[in-house]
C-alpha cells in the first residue's frame, strides 16, 4: 500500500493512498510536485528529501516491517537495506543469521566489492545468500581468493557474477578446498580454460565439496570398468549428480545399468547413470505409468532405455504432449515411437510440430506419394540441414510458404490444412 501525505496548516494529512500495483501512481504525483517547483525556476536542493507541501511518499508494507523489528536488530536490518541493497523483508530475514555491531567491518567488504566489479545487485544477492561474509577480512580473507581465480583465467566481472549466485566459493578454505578442488579438475578436464568454462556454470558443487574425497573415488571406479578419460569430463560438466550421490547409491545404480547391458565405454552408460542418479524412485514409477497407459509393453520401455535412455529425464506433462501430438494428431502408433525414443529429448513447439507441419503439407499436396516412406527417426533426428535439403529447399517452387511453416513462422491453420491422423499414418513409419 502507498500513500501521499502533505501538510496542512501544520498538520500532517493523508491525501491518498493507492495499492502496491498502483505505487507507481503515488511516486508519479510526488515526481510531479518537483517537477512543478522546477519549472517555476525553484532551487530544489536535494531531491529525495524536497518536501514541497510537505508531500512524502510511504509504503505501509514496509513501515510495518519496521515496526515489527527489535530494537537491538534495527541497525542490522537499516545496514542490510542502505549499504546492501536488500529490501525490507529480505533485510529483516537476514537480520535473524547475523547481527552487525557497527558498520566499519562490513562497509570494508562492500568497498572491497565494489572495486572487484561487483554492482549493487550482485552485492544485495551475495549478503542474502551469506551474510556471513560481511565479517570477512577483505585483504586477508577474500583478496587471495579472487587473485587466485583470477590467476587460472576468471576476469573480475566472470567472478563477480559466479560468487554472486555460489557464495560459498568466498567463505571456503583456498588451501584446503579451492586450490585442491582446482587441481582435481585440471586433472580431469586437462587446462585452466577447461576448469573456467566448467566455473562459469555456476555449478554450486564445484567448491562446496572436498572432490578428491567424494568424486575422485568414483571416478577410479569407473576407470575400472573400462570408461574413458573423455567420459569423466562429460560427467563433471553436465551431470555431476552421478558422482555426488552417496557411495552406496552411486555403486547400486553402477551395478543396475551394467546388468541393463549398457557398454561403460559407451556414452549411454553416463545418460542411464543420470538417470537413476537425478530421478527419484517414485518419480521413476508415476513416468512408466505415464508410458504404459499410452500403450507401451514392458519391453518397449526397456528398448526405449536401451536406445535413449535420457528421455526419462522428460517431464509427465512433455511424455503426455508428445505422445497426444505424435499419435493423435500425426498417427503413429505409440510401440512406434519406442523406436525412436529420443522424440521425447527435443522441443515439441521449436522442431516436432513444424517438422511434421512440413510433412503433412507435402502429403495433401500429393509431392509425397504411397511410396515415399515417412520415418520418425529421419523427421525428428536429421539435422536442419539435412531436413532442409530432403523435405523443404526442393519443395519451395510449389509450396512457398514451406521454409515460414518450417521455422515456426506460419502453421497450417493458415494454410486451410489441419493434422489428420488416418491421413499421415499410412505413410509414416518407426
Amino acid at each position: 500500500m502507498y500513500g501521499l501525505f502533505y501538510r496542512n496548516n501544520g498538520r500532517l494529512s493523508l491525501a491518498q493512498v493507492l495499492s502496491n500495483s498502483n505505487g507507481s501512481i503515488a511516486q508519479d504525483l510526488a515526481t510531479s510536485y518537483l517537477d512543478l517547483f522546477s519549472g517555476l525556476g525553484l532551487k530544489v536542493q536535494n531531491a529525495r528529501l524536497f518536501n514541497p507541501f510537505g508531500v512524502k511518499l510511504f509504503s505501509t508494507e514496509d513501515e510495518q516491517i519496521k515496526r515489527k523489528v527489535p530494537k537491538e536488530c534495527s541497525f542490522t536490518v537499516s545496514y542490510l537495506i542502505n549499504s546492501c541493497g536488500l529490501s525490507p523483508k529480505i533485510a529483516k530475514s537476514v537480520a535473524e543469521r547475523v547481527k552487525l555491531r557497527s558498520s566499519k567491518q562490513p562497509d570494508s567488504v562492500v568497498r572491497f566489492l565494489k572495486n572487484r566489479g561487483f554492482n549493487g545487485f550482485q552485492i544485495a544477492k551475495l549478503v542474502r545468500m551469506r551474510p556471513q561474509l560481511l565479517f570477512a577480512h577483505p585483504e586477508r580473507s577474500l583478496l587471495p581468493k579472487i587473485e587466485f581465480l583470477n590467476s587460472i583465467g576468471a576476469t573480475d566481472a566472470e567472478l563477480a557474477d559466479v560468487c554472486s549466485s555460489i557464495p560459498a566459493i568466498l567463505g571456503q578454505s583456498l588451501e584446503n578446498v579451492l586450490i585442491p578442488n582446482y587441481k582435481f579438475l585440471k586433472s580431469v578436464f586437462f587446462s585452466d580454460e577447461n576448469v573456467i568454462k566448467v566455473l562459469r556454470k555456476k555449478r554450486t558443487w564445484l567448491f562446496s565439496f572436498d572432490l578428491q574425497k567424494t568424486v575422485s573415488p568414483k571416478l577410479a571406479f569407473l576407470r575400472d570398468l573400462g570408461m574413458p578419460e573423455a567420459n569423466f569430463a562429460l560427467i563433471l560438466s553436465c551431470y555431476p549428480p552421478i558422482v555426488l550421490q552417496r557411495q552406496d547409491k552411486f555403486y547400486g545404480n553402477v551395478k543396475k545399468v551394467i546388468k541393463m547391458g549398457f557398454d561403460p565405454q559407451k556414452c549411454e552408460f553416463v545418460h542411464a547413470m543420470q538417470v537413476f542418479s537425478s530421478i527419484g524412485q517414485s518419480t521413476l514409477e508415476c513416468k512408466l505409468d505415464v508410458l504404459r497407459r499410452w500403450g507401451w509393453s514392458d519391453e518397449d520401455v526397456r528398448l526405449a532405455f536401451r536406445k535413449c535412455p535420457i528421455y526419462m529425464s522428460a517431464s509427465k506433462t512433455k511424455l503426455v504432449s508428445v505422445f497426444n501430438f505424435l499419435v493423435n494428431k500425426m498417427g503413429w502408433h505409440p510401440s512406434a515411437i519406442a523406436h525412436v525414443p529420443s522424440a521425447f529429448t527435443y522441443s515439441l513447439e521449436r522442431r516436432i510440430i513444424p517438422r511434421c507441419s512440413v510433412i503433412r503439407i507435402l502429403l495433401s499436396k500429393g509431392l509425397i506419394n504411397e511410396e515415399n516412406k515417412i520415418y520418425l527417426s529421419s523427421l525428428v533426428i536429421n539435422s536442419n540441414k539435412r531436413f532442409l535439403d530432403t523435405f523443404v529447399t526442393k519443395y519451395q517452387d510449389h509450396v512457398p510458404q514451406l521454409l515460414n511453416i518450417f521455422h515456426g513462422k506460419m502453421t497450417i491453420g493458415e494454410l486451410g490444412l489441419e493434422f489428420e491422423p488416418k491421413f499421415v499414418m499410412k505413410n509414416c513409419s518407426a
